[in-house]
């Protein structure tokens, strides 16, 4: 080819026809600036193919780090509501006159398992590399990056709690070894393999579970405050998941609200949504009591509701969301004046179970006159909207405390699922 061009110019110099010459120099050269061009862009191409398929290298390795955390969690979350749920029997046992052995194991039983949780540890690496290498960079404005960010920021946070519990666990235990209890910890532990020998360190051990520093440990997991922040947890790193395993970029507008949600400040106008999708807000609260006790109702969440089991037997129970407050204040409030009306999405497990929607305000005592609604659920996922002014007419919306309580009044019991809880200024 190079030897065509070379005797094409040569002929045209030898016939003097410079113009034409010129014509054909110059497209030569558009010519070989073109080919320039198309190798560059190909370049270019293979340089960006080369770039995304790094980039989404490190975000699945990122998926499988968030996998992992996601297990973890629930693994937490299941042993934290394990401790909740026995915390009431560990009281109960603890006391008892006429304490056996087997009562001995169950309280150790667990003891052991209080002392040994796990701490939540989240695997950064996956996203340290993101950063480190500048691919982070690349999602500049995109949803993921939020996404990412919101995550790592939570997962730390929730990491730091639970260290901070963990030590606070080992520090009652380093002061309750300090005392002479009567026994030694050998002793307690060839009871497992000679019940004989219980009788004889009964009262002693007694006396250690009603010591103050066993009281602080059982107290601090007597709630699974765990839940909150696995349900976090899931619902970002899902979100992650999915954009990831979609090969996308951007989350629909919903995930993205869901997540503001998570932000939400804590000032004193109250918001739309005090339950969206089964995601609670950063302000919201969840409460649960009944005439036995809170331990009565389970409350579990799931991917997109919350679920609520009440226990049989009840004279009443309650699940309610209240207004959180960082400064811990007694009954704190916020101003709904702005709204209308109230829109919660519901359903039972069988249908037909009956229940009461209730709101009540800062100033409302704890004795069940405050504004209700009835209300009966079906088996499918259905919406309630009320008036605020004329179905709760009792509840000042200038500082309401309670946002959506429900009261259960049914000796069955019942479970009860909510979707979304929010307040319409319309």
């Amino acid at each position: 080819m190079i030897k065509l061009f070379h005797n094409i110019r040569k002929q045209l110099l030898e016939q003097d026809k410079i113009s034409n010459y010129l014509k054909y120099a110059i497209g030569e050269i558009i010519l070989v600036v073109f080919g320039i061009l198309i190798a560059l862009q190909i370049n270019n191409w293979n340089q960006n193919r080369i770039e995304q398929e790094t980039l989404w290298g490190y975000l699945n390795n990122i998926s499988i780090n968030i996998e992992n955390d996601l297990k973890q969690a629930s693994d937490l979350n299941f042993i934290n509501e394990q401790l909740a749920n026995n915390t009431q029997h560990f009281w109960r046992l603890r006391s008892k006159k006429d304490f056996t052995f087997t009562d001995y194991k169950a309280t150790e039983d667990y003891l052991n398992i209080l002392f040994n949780l796990e701490s939540f540890e989240p695997n950064t690496s996956g996203f340290e590399t993101l950063k480190t290498t500048g691919y982070l960079g690349k999602l500049q404005g995109t949803d993921i990056e939020t996404l990412l960010l919101t995550y790592y920021e939570s997962a730390a946070q929730v990491s730091k709690w639970e260290n901070k519990g963990r030590t606070f666990l080992d520090n009652l235990l380093m002061e309750n070894n300090k005392t002479n209890w009567g026994f030694s910890y050998e002793a307690l532990f060839n009871l497992g393999r000679d019940s004989t020998a219980f009788t004889e360190i009964k009262d002693n051990y007694q006396k250690m579970l009603n010591a103050p520093t066993y009281d602080a440990a059982v107290v601090s997991h007597g709630y699974n405050n765990f839940l909150p922040s696995k349900l976090k947890l899931h619902f970002i790193g899902k979100s992650i998941l999915d954009l990831i395993n979609q090969h996308k970029l951007q989350a629909s507008d919903q995930v993205m609200r869901s997540v503001a949600l998570y932000k939400t400040d804590f000032s004193d106008i109250g918001q739309e949504e005090v339950v969206i999708n089964g995601i609670i807000p950063k302000s919201v609260h969840i409460l649960t009591d009944s005439n036995k006790g809170f331990d009565k109702l389970k409350f579990e969440g799931h991917e997109n509701y919350l679920e609520f089991h009440i226990n049989p037997n009840l004279n009443w129970a309650a699940a309610m969301f209240v207004v959180d407050s960082l400064g811990f204040n007694n009954r704190p409030s916020k101003d709904f004046t702005a709204y209308k009306k109230i829109q919660v999405e519901l359903k039972g497990k069988t249908g037909g179970e009956k229940l009461e929607l209730a709101l009540k305000d800062k100033y409302d005592p704890d004795d069940g006159t405050e504004s209700r609604v009835p209300l009966t659920l079906s088996k499918d996922w259905q919406t309630y909207t009320f008036d605020l002014q004329k179905d709760f007419p009792k509840a000042n919306l200038k500082h309401l405390y309670q946002l959506a309580g429900f009261v259960v009044q049914d000796p069955k019991g019942m479970t009860l699922k909510i979707k979304n809880i929010q307040f319409l200024k319309e």
